[in-house]
């Protein structure tokens, strides 16, 4: 059993249910760059360290993983 499978039965989800909830973050931050562009960009020059850009970058990668999972 993987650190994942192990992580998900302690949890009690599957790797579809997280898949599906990660992907409805991913898809609505990515709806509010397109919606609000110029908000998005000052968010993101403004957020310190972490921006809303590197959140969709890091969803992206973890619905890699799990879909490699």
């Amino acid at each position: 059993m993987t650190a994942l499978e192990k992580a998900l039965a302690l949890d009690k989800q599957t790797s579809a249910s997280v898949h599906e909830n990660l992907d409805q973050i991913f898809g609505a931050l990515v709806d509010f760059r397109e919606r609000n562009p110029q908000t998005f960009k000052l968010l993101c020059a403004n957020s310190g360290d972490l921006t809303l850009a590197d959140a969709i970058q890091a969803l992206a990668q973890t619905l890699e993983v799990l879909e490699l999972g």
